[in-house]
């Protein structure tokens, strides 16, 4: 049985990867991003480059997108040139973005509209995991469009859980994300204090890694705080981002989220200070301002 014909929207930090698991995996590929030196080396791969969204949508079966925020994927849908000029019967349209599940139901009537199945499918995980095939993906949507691409999300991720209509993956994403973002803030403080205590960062990260309360996230993000290199795995603008999506679905539902509050105005003060494009981690930058710290150290 032939493979599906696959585009790709997005070749950042997680879409690169991602789309190079589906080139290798043997799916024809066309692939579009907005600076075309990120498509060469799909290119290499064997991969078509697109002109536009709306050619990606043309040549393919299924569409999968990986943008940074609403306004990304609002460009790469709309106009002459956008995925749903490309629209045709049958077209399915996986977008793994991280938006609020508001957002992906506007998303999905607009698809709809066109004639296009939209699957939401944000996921959990690093680049490390995006390289490796073995993310978690959230999918809400029409299940038997979900059913119908497993093979194709198989080539993504190891964890494929099935939510319900669109939105509901998406606030799936949330969840996660307010634990991510809070594992490392509470880390963060902890990391202060013994620095004002007089404790050395590289000896209080071996005390947290040797820890029985360690993760892998925190794994990751103590050698950011001790070494003071903020280079992005998952930037400041992004965790402000979901933080901000986080506190007003939380408004919409009802529900009180103090810590996603606290969290998003101290990265309010992280993009403020100029770090938008650093890893979150750099928040410890921000804390140890609070507490005298030179550059949060």
């Amino acid at each position: 049985m032939d493979k599906k014909h696959v585009g790709f929207i997005g070749l950042g930090l997680m879409g690169r990867p991602m789309s190079t698991n589906l080139a290798k995996a043997g799916y024809p590929l066309t692939v579009f991003d907005k600076l075309a030196e990120k498509m060469a080396p799909l290119r290499e791969l064997g991969a078509q480059a697109a002109g536009s969204a709306m050619e990606v949508a043309e040549k393919s079966e299924v569409v999968i997108s990986m943008l940074n925020d609403a306004p990304a994927i609002d460009r790469a849908l709309s106009g002459p040139q956008g995925l749903l000029a490309g629209a045709h019967p049958g077209l399915v349209w996986v977008d793994m973005s991280t938006v609020g599940p508001d957002q992906s139901r506007e998303f999905a009537d607009r698809a709809a509209a066109a004639g296009i199945q939209k699957l939401e499918a944000p996921v959990f995980g690093s680049t490390g995991n995006a390289e490796a095939g073995t993310l978690g993906l959230m999918v809400g949507g029409d299940q038997a469009a979900f059913e119908a691409n497993r093979d194709v999300l198989g080539v993504l991720g190891k964890h494929l859980f099935y939510l319900g209509p669109n939105g509901t993956g998406a606030t799936a994403k949330l969840a996660c994300n307010l634990m991510v973002a809070a594992q490392v803030f509470s880390m963060a403080e902890a990391m202060v204090l013994a620095a004002k205590g007089g404790i050395p960062l590289a000896q209080m990260g071996e005390i947290i890694a040797a820890s029985g309360f360690v993760s892998a996230l925190i794994t990751r993000k103590i050698p950011n705080m001790v070494s003071g290199d903020y280079s992005p795995a998952f930037s400041v603008k992004n965790v402000h981002k979901d933080l901000e999506l986080m506190v007003h679905t939380a408004h919409q539902q009802g529900a009180a989220l103090p810590m996603a509050a606290l969290m998003h105005q101290m990265y309010c003060a992280a993009m403020a200070g100029g770090m938008a494009d650093q890893d979150f981690a750099a928040i410890f930058r921000v804390v140890g301002g609070l507490a005298g710290l030179n550059g949060g150290r």
